[in-house]
Parts: structure tokens; sequence; C-alpha cells
């Protein structure tokens, strides 16, 4: 009996290649270094907690500054250490949907609805002094910029921020990005009382969905959690999200 199977010809052999090289050039034009072989692979033991993808999780840390005026940009360098601060993140469960924040920072979505209405405190990492320099040169950058030191639990760094561009944001980004930094300090109650003066703008159902969430609002959650993904492209991780939290009860 004889293999008629034909071995790969140089010219796949060159197609796989041109594919790799075209993806390593996507990442270096994003910023972003390359993962190391280590995190290619994946224990079964820890499918929960997978590696984050670094390009696509930028691509969702700006998605709500894409709309800020003329000289916001959908394709935006990212800052120095941004893969290193997105691979130190603790698990998160519940994520509101505001600047500098990413749908893959919730983990474990299978501990949802235990762990959902006990999460309080953002453990706190190193100070990021390198944002100060790479915020500078525009308001879109400066936005991202105290999301991610509100990600890191570096609060004082991020409320500085936020009151240095109060005058130039809409008045709802404001607002959601004031619930966004009250939210991660343990407020929720405060949180919501910004979320509440919004009208039906994606990030505010969102964000009034997971507040209701974790007050045990199920019913009227899942109704502003629907209002949210209606209006978020399915390429979008917040619509995932919001599809995911409302799911999960």
């Amino acid at each position: 009996m004889t293999n008629k199977s034909k071995p790969n010809s140089s010219n796949n052999l060159k197609q796989l290649f041109a594919s790799h090289l075209k993806q390593q050039i996507l990442l270096f034009e994003q910023g972003i270094s390359a993962p190391s072989f280590a995190d290619t692979a994946i224990p079964l033991s820890t499918i929960a907690d997978v590696t984050i993808d670094a390009v696509q999780a930028w691509k969702e840390a700006i998605f709500t500054t894409e709309n800020l005026g003329k000289n916001a940009k959908v394709s935006l360098p990212s800052p120095p250490g941004w893969q290193s601060l997105i691979g130190s993140l603790s698990p998160f469960y519940s994520m509101p949907f505001a600047s500098g924040h990413f749908p893959q920072a919730v983990r474990n979505p299978f501990e949802i609805p235990k762990l959902l209405q006990e999460e309080k405190d953002w453990a706190k990492l190193l100070p990021l002094p390198e944002l100060d320099s790479w915020s500078k040169e525009s308001l879109q950058r400066k936005l991202i910029s105290l999301g991610i030191c509100r990600l890191a639990a570096q609060f004082d760094q991020a409320t500085t921020l936020l009151n240095s561009i109060k005058n130039e944001l809409p008045e709802p980004l404001f607002f959601n990005e004031q619930g966004a930094n009250l939210w991660a300090l343990g407020n929720r109650n405060q949180a919501m009382h910004f979320w509440n003066q919004l009208n039906d703008e994606p990030f505010a159902c969102f964000n009034r969905g997971l507040g209701l969430l974790t007050q045990g609002e199920t019913k009227l959650a899942v109704q502003q959690l629907q209002k949210a993904s209606g209006q978020i492209p399915e390429s979008s991780g917040w619509h995932h999200l919001a599809m995911l939290y409302q799911n999960s009860f």
C-alpha cells in the first residue's frame, strides 16, 4: 500500500512564514513585543486563566476614546510597559466599561456569579511614571492613561489625570470615568450615582447593568446589559462581556 499524501511544498512553507512575519509586524506597529514561547502553551488545568492577547486588549482599552474629537485615533501605539502591565494584573470579575480597561481582564468567567459581589479591592501595582510623558501628546492619551492607572490601583495618579482634563471632556464621558474611579475604590453606590445620570450611551448601560448585578437586581441588570450589547458591535470584546454578564445569572 503506497502513501499518496504529498509533503508540504516550499510554497506552503513560504505562506506560513509570511503569515508569521505579518503577525510580528503587527505587534511591532502596535508597540507590543511578541509573546515568549512559554506564553503560547496553556495547561488544561489553567484554562480559565487564559493568556491575554496584548494587541486585542489594547484595541479594547482605547475603544471608548475613538470618538473623542477630530484628533482621536482608532490605531494608537501602546505606552511603554503595556504588555508587562496586563500580564501582572490580578483577576477581575467586575470590569466597568471605561477608558484603559479591556474585557480580557475579566478572568475565570465561570466564577462570575459567586465572586462578582465579593470583589472590592484592586491589587496595587508599581507606579507608572512612563505614562506621564506618553500621555502629554493628546487628550485621548490622557484619558487612556487614567484608565491604566486605575487598573494598577494608582488612584491618586488617576484622579489627578481626570481632574486635569475635566473641562475638556464631554460631560457623559467625564461622569463615566468618575464613576469608574469610584467603582475601583470600592464606592459602588457613588459610582452608580454618576452612571444613573447618563442617558443610554453603551458604556452607561453596560456600567449600570454591572452595578445592578452587584446589588442583586438581576432583571433590571439584564435589561441594561441587553441595551449595551445591542449598541456595541460584535467585533468588540465589550459586546461579548455584556453578553457574558447577562447570561451568568
